[in-house]
């Protein structure tokens, strides 16, 4: 049974690289297209699968040519998918993506078969006996699917699930108040500068996480693209720096550097060591086209830091940089984290005990 269950979108994904945007009535040609499986809580559980979490996703797809494409490329990550649903008279989800060539994304969806996940069909042992429970705020957008999305939330509280999400800036715009009013449920948040300011009123690194911890998060792991990350904790908050990288497709990026929080947090690890994973996942999948699906391997990203080693500018970062490498280093094919078969092991941090771990090892 898996360590963590994510709930929200399952989609396909349509990728058109276009020079530039026509203007409206206008027509854009792309030089190249690639279609993907997608969705916020399926990239991350792709991205955790790949790195030998046992994870699966609670969804709904279509009876259409697209859901094979898209549970054939969460099984071949090792996603459990025995919890997703199907539906039989809508389409699964499409999200057409037109990237611009500085790599930034516009995205054009229709949610299909994911609004209408069915809280009737939740399989609520299934939730209640993972460690982590990961939710995506596109699951709070609309009914059905939001009373699904709610009633997982309750049920991981209730069984003393470490709770992460993230909510996105659509939905923290579209449902302000249902996604503040789930903020003291959170163990971990996981938010883009823009999304931390609309929900605090705060445009300062410093003062958004404030706001969201006074909201009753337990700890902010605030995105900040290029800038890295910040953490923030109710014993302070600290800065890790971002990775250079050439940007090919920010798709992705951010559900990425959830994987990485979500699996160190699962290891027991610090957040310093957790935070640069998740930094370095989120960095390296901007480099590729796709989300999950395209990221490297786990020898890619342990190539990736060995770099940075040697870098002045990272110095007070080499014995976390070189913790995290030799984690990568020791992985081996088919490799599994510690406490695989779903015990709550001396990795657990637990709840909302998470908010006492502070930016220490």
């Amino acid at each position: 049974m898996p360590q963590v269950v994510t709930i929200g979108d399952i989609n396909i994904d349509v990728i058109a690289h276009v020079p530039d945007y026509p203007q409206k009535g206008g027509e854009g040609l792309a030089e190249q297209g690639h279609i993907y499986c997608g969705g916020s809580a399926a990239n991350t559980a792709i991205v955790l699968g790949r790195f030998g979490v046992d994870v699966g996703i609670i969804g709904r797809v279509g009876k259409d040519v697209l859901a094979p494409l898209a549970l054939a490329a969460l099984d071949e990550a090792g996603v459990d998918g025995r919890c997703i649903q199907r539906d039989p008279e809508t389409i699964t989800g499409i999200i057409l993506v037109a990237v611009t060539p500085d790599g930034e994304r516009t995205m054009f969806g229709c949610r299909g078969a994911n609004v209408r996940t069915d809280r009737a069909l939740l399989d609520e042992g299934y939730i209640a006996q993972a460690r982590i429970f990961h939710l995506s705020g596109y699951s709070l957008l609309a009914a059905p699917q939001r009373d699904a999305g709610l009633r997982a939330l309750e049920v991981a509280r209730q069984a003393g699930l470490t709770v992460t999400a993230d909510l996105g800036l659509e939905a923290v715009m579209r449902v302000t108040d249902m996604a503040r009013a789930i903020l003291p449920q959170v163990d971990i948040l996981f938010p883009s500068q823009p999304e931390a300011e609309y929900l605090t009123g705060r445009r300062d690194v410093e003062g958004a996480i404030e706001g969201l911890l006074d909201h009753g998060v337990g700890v902010v792991a605030l995105k900040l693209g290029k800038r890295g990350c910040a953490i923030g904790t109710d014993e302070g908050m600290f800065l890790v720096p971002g990775f250079a990288v050439p940007t090919v497709d920010t798709t992705g990026a951010g559900d990425s550097f959830d994987a990485g929080i979500i699996l160190g947090r699962l290891e027991g690890w610090g957040w310093r060591e957790s935070a640069l994973l998740a930094d370095a996942l989120g960095a390296l999948t901007a480099t590729v086209e796709g989300a999950g699906t395209s990221l490297v391997e786990r020898e890619g990203v342990c190539a990736f830091l060995e770099a940075y080693l040697t870098e002045p500018s990272w110095q007070d970062w080499r014995e976390e940089l070189r913790f995290v490498i030799d984690y990568l280093g020791a992985g081996t094919q088919g490799h599994k984290v510690a406490g695989s078969q779903g015990s709550r092991g001396a990795g657990e941090q637990g709840g909302r005990g998470a908010r006492s771990q502070g930016g220490e090892r």
